[in-house]
């Protein structure tokens, strides 16, 4: 554990993006890797990077869901994102030259910076990434005890509302293959896809109306036929043994009123807090799988539906884009207002300090320095650093450094914290997602209801293929299909007519390799590595 010898924080970082490869390009598509890669993972790998040269270990635990590491790890891919890189060089370098006086004057100096970030970017792709991708030196950190990396199913499935056993073994048994080979090591933990669990007991119809909605858009769905042990039994079966789960999952079981878990993180819990529970694991159930939840409470003040650190007016404003460059060349300025001022790189990072410091303040409000088995689980999606809060990567690396040298908070992995500080207690957990109401809405809806009896009717038909390359396609389409992101898009109504073409292109696809059409078509979309189905005839 780096730094004190009290409490612990253990961040966890989860990557995740859709199968982008050969299915569009922008707005949706492989845009939006690119996007990510170069604002996000490049980053963190530099920060890491530095982190491991000066000797800290069990610095964070990352994930990265096993369709989008394929991707991460794809000869096609890397040589796209290179040409897309070079391309955001050059258009920088045309920019700068052609643009009025006027605009010179304004945003001259942000474009300079742009300018060497960019070309940065680029040196650190073509000294060696493109070769090995972006996966092996993620690895090599976590060989090197810098990072715990995570596993998952192999297309980021909606495990609580999947009802047929051997697909969801096939998932999480491809999906920690993929895992496995790309990484020389095969995963122990795993955030759980949208940190969704279902306990023991028949699983949910989302294929029917369900038979009430609460307030909170939570649909109480009817019970299906298909009855099954937790999910935490096919975690542990596949040799799983410790998982990331949304906070309340834990505190409603452990007594928390509704929405206390989101209570103010500067307040030290009493002993026999319920919410105690957020600041260590637990075994789940009867099971040797232990489960880590989100501790919104401080994870929310860094980023929440509200606001948090990335809101302050010195950060660059990720909607303002100039029409000049294209690029995102202004500061927040005032929340209210669109009058924009130009970004400012000195003034954003005197402020990250600041925020480093409040956060690690926060940390030592909420820990009590006598109590060295408790441990913070500071979660986030991994683009919020550098993507969506532009001086994420900085903030984070100030953050890790303090901790560092902090004689009472330190940071771990979850697998660091299991091995030294095993749960003391077991809770039966509840249905759960992090999502709205911490229910199904975000993917059940009237609106997607179709798409989960498109599923079960390819899940059905799947059963009835016999082996060989045509079954092995199938099961790359059905997994496409079973993706998470597609209802979770309409749902949210973000680019829905982009989701619900991805649905029906892969039930398409889907048919034609049950038919054994074309075979070599649909792995140039889909399949570069060819892995065959791990589910044997009859489940």
């Amino acid at each position: 554990m780096s730094g004190g010898g009290g409490g612990s924080v253990a961040f966890v970082l989860h990557s995740h993006l859709p199968w982008f490869r050969r299915n569009g390009v922008f707005p949706v598509g492989e845009e939006w890797l690119f996007q990510s890669w170069s604002e996000s993972y490049l980053p963190l790998l530099d920060t890491l990077e530095r982190l491991a040269a000066d000797g800290l270990t069990d610095v964070m635990t990352i994930g990265f869901t096993p369709v989008l590491a394929e991707q991460m790890a794809d000869p096609y891919l890397l040589a796209e994102f290179h040409s897309w890189l070079g391309r955001r060089v050059l258009d920088l370098q045309w920019t700068m030259s052609a643009a009025p006086a006027s605009d010179k004057a304004v945003l001259g100096p942000v474009w300079r910076h742009h300018a060497q970030r960019q070309a940065r970017l680029l040196t650190q792709l073509e000294d060696g990434l493109l070769g090995e991708g972006l996966v092996a030196p993620f690895a090599r950190l976590a060989d090197a005890g810098v990072i715990e990396l995570l596993g998952g199913p192999a297309t980021h499935p909606y495990l609580p509302l999947m009802a047929d056993p051997s697909l969801i073994r096939g998932q999480i048994s491809a999906g920690l293959d993929v895992g496995e080979a790309l990484t020389g090591r095969r995963p122990t933990g795993v955030w759980a896809p949208e940190c969704g669990y279902r306990p023991a007991g028949p699983v949910g119809d989302p294929t029917a109306p369900p038979h009430d909605v609460r307030p909170d858009g939570t649909p109480l769905l009817v019970p299906s036929a298909v009855d099954l042990p937790g999910l935490e039994a096919f975690w542990a079966e596949a040799g799983v043994d410790h998982l990331v789960l949304d906070g309340p999952t834990l505190a409603r079981p452990a007594g928390a009123a509704d929405r206390e878990w989101a209570r103010t993180a500067r307040d030290l819990h009493a002993v026999g807090d319920p919410l105690d529970v957020l600041d260590r694991p637990v075994w789940i159930a009867d099971s040797d799988v232990a489960a880590f939840g989100r501790n919104l409470a401080v994870s929310y003040a860094v980023w929440n539906p509200h606001g948090g650190y990335p809101a302050d007016v010195w950060y660059r404003d990720f909607h303002a884009i100039d029409l000049e460059g294209g690029f995102k060349s202004w500061r927040v300025t005032d929340t209210s207002s669109l009058a924009k001022q130009p970004y400012e790189p000195d003034a954003a990072a005197a402020r990250v300090a600041a925020h480093a410091d409040d956060f690690v303040g926060l940390l030592h409000a909420h820990l009590d320095p006598r109590d060295d088995d408790a441990v913070v689980v500071a979660a986030y999606d991994t683009e919020l650093f550098g993507h969506w809060w532009y001086e994420g990567p900085q903030w984070l690396e100030a953050v890790l450094r303090r901790l560092a040298d902090d004689p009472t908070v330190g940071t771990t992995t979850l697998a660091g914290h299991l091995a030294r500080r095993p749960p003391a207690a077991r809770l039966r957990l509840p249905e759960s997602s992090w999502g709205w109401g911490k229910g199904h809405a975000a993917w059940v809806t009237d609106e997607t209801r179709w798409i989960w009896q498109e599923i079960r009717a390819a899940e059905d038909r799947f059963a009835t293929l016999a082996d060989g390359p045509a079954r092995d396609a199938a099961w790359r389409q059905l997994t496409m299909l079973q993706a998470s992101d597609w209802p979770f898009m309409i749902a949210r109504d973000q680019s829905t007519q982009y989701a619900v073409e991805r649905v029906k292109t892969h039930l398409a696809r889907f048919e034609q390799a049950c038919a054994g059409q074309d075979l070599e078509e649909l792995a140039w979309h889909d399949d570069p590595s060819r892995r065959p189905c791990p589910v044997p005839i009859g489940g």
